[in-house]
């Protein structure tokens, strides 16, 4: 063979080489992308077909009417909570956390509690920011509010459908005419433009933050965590009584 084509066969080797080596990674990537999208699907699918839970817990005694607060608008201690829906650190603070901080401080008449929502997480923080909304129109807020959190699974999943959202209204005994009438309508989209801009006022940029008394707190708060920092920023307010 002469050297010329013994030099053609070679390359001809090495682009045989190079072209399988390109056709097995082509074929692992398809492989995990369909198994990316099989574990999506799977996961979406069990998001759509869990069974819709309700908050049963009463509100907070001293719940303002057909409000997302809590306390007297004029208490020395005023609370803003942001939250996203679809947040998962949200869904730790109100599962865990929230209750002990209305049983803490809800009945001294010394805290103004209020919940602002934010839609940073996509479509479905939209969805329960405005369900919750519609249900705070039928004085239904804070049992909405829990019912939410309790059905969080994964992000723009299904979890939070207009539809699932639409089964805890129901469950929970709103007026559902009421209710689609309101989801369906724009009645509260600048009641979520204002939030957002408070949220800007503030530098509020992740979820949950507290604002307190005009400070910016961000992360997971408990209440121990909560009576700290209003000793530290309302001294004089006596929160025993």
């Amino acid at each position: 063979m002469s050297k010329r084509r013994e030099l053609i066969e070679r390359r001809r080797e090495q682009q045989r080489k190079q072209t399988l080596t390109l056709l097995v990674v082509i074929a692992g990537i398809a492989v995990l992308l369909i198994g990316g999208a099989i574990v999506l699907s799977v996961t979406q699918s069990q998001s759509l077909a869990a069974p819709v839970t309700v908050a049963t817990k009463a509100p907070p005694a001293n719940a303002e009417p057909n409000s997302r607060a809590w306390g007297p608008a004029d208490a020395p201690i005023q609370v803003l909570e942001f939250i996203d829906y679809q947040c998962p650190a949200c869904g730790i603070q109100a599962r865990q956390y929230e209750q002990r901080i209305i049983d803490d401080f809800a009945a001294t008449g010394k805290v103004r509690y209020e919940v602002h929502s934010l839609t940073f997480v996509g479509p479905e923080s939209r969805n329960a920011a405005v369900a919750s909304l519609c249900a705070m129109d039928q004085n239904r807020f804070w049992e909405m509010h829990a019912s939410i959190f309790a059905n969080q699974s994964g992000e723009n999943q299904g979890a939070l459908s207009a539809g699932r959202l639409r089964d805890m209204a129901e469950k929970l005994g709103l007026d559902m005419a009421a209710y689609d009438q309101c989801v369906g309508s724009s009645k509260f989209d600048q009641t979520l433009r204002e939030d957002s801009a408070l949220a800007n006022q503030y530098g509020v940029n992740s979820t949950p933050s507290f604002v307190i008394n005009g400070q910016v707190f961000s992360g997971i708060r408990t209440a121990d965590d909560l009576r700290q920092l209003f000793t530290q920023i309302a001294p004089q307010v006596d929160l025993t009584r």
